[in-house]
């Protein structure tokens, strides 16, 4: 887990000199923000003041000045590739395009996470819920799925605010929010 980390600070910095504000979102939030021993598989990153298809040569630059190898993804959007010890760790930058949806409230909401003394702002696990939610594929629903069975589990500690869920999910388009409901409670989390 160290060097998503260590990728997650040096991201962080090198967006913040150059004035680019983002939120963690996706499966990296558990470990690094609740301690779940998941391996995330990458880090997701939210751009909020930049376009990273309309702005890409400002994410190019980055790139270079870090020495990061730097790609696109399906969506359009950027990616870096961080070489942490002997790991590649992966980094999206996302927006709002295509499928990717993600509500500005959502963000706005966002709690803030120290790493070796940089503050990472970062959607919370009932975000990150909702989030899976929406986007229905497969692996999407297993994650749901374990963060339930987690959350049964006493020992755990992790527990979700039920009533914050129940307003979020009003930021999203109103002919998406009862598909979202219907698609946690077939993962085991029931909002009533």
């Amino acid at each position: 887990m160290d060097h998503y980390k260590s990728a997650l600070i040096s991201v962080s910095k090198a967006l913040r000199r150059r004035d680019v504000d983002f939120v963690l979102i996706g499966s990296a939030v558990l470990p690094l923000l609740y301690n779940i021993d998941i391996d995330p598989r990458d880090l997701d990153l939210f751009i909020r003041n930049f376009s990273t298809v309309m702005d890409y040569e400002l994410f190019e630059e980055i790139a270079r000045e870090n020495d990061w190898d730097i790609g696109t993804t399906t969506h359009g959007t950027v990616f870096y590739e961080l070489v942490v010890g002997d790991h590649v760790v992966r980094v999206d930058l996302l927006e709002n395009i295509l499928d990717i949806y993600v509500p500005p409230q959502l963000l706005d909401n966002a709690v803030r996470l120290r790493l070796d003394g940089v503050e990472v702002p970062s959607i919370r696990l009932e975000d990150l819920l909702l989030l899976k939610a929406r986007a229905a594929a497969k692996e999407d629903e297993e994650f749901i799925s374990d963060v339930a069975w987690r959350i049964s589990d006493v020992l755990s500690g992790i527990t979700i605010d039920r009533e914050y869920m129940k307003r979020a999910v009003r930021y999203f388009p109103e002919d998406e929010q009862e598909s979202i409901i219907k698609r946690l409670e077939k993962n085991g989390i029931y909002l009533e």
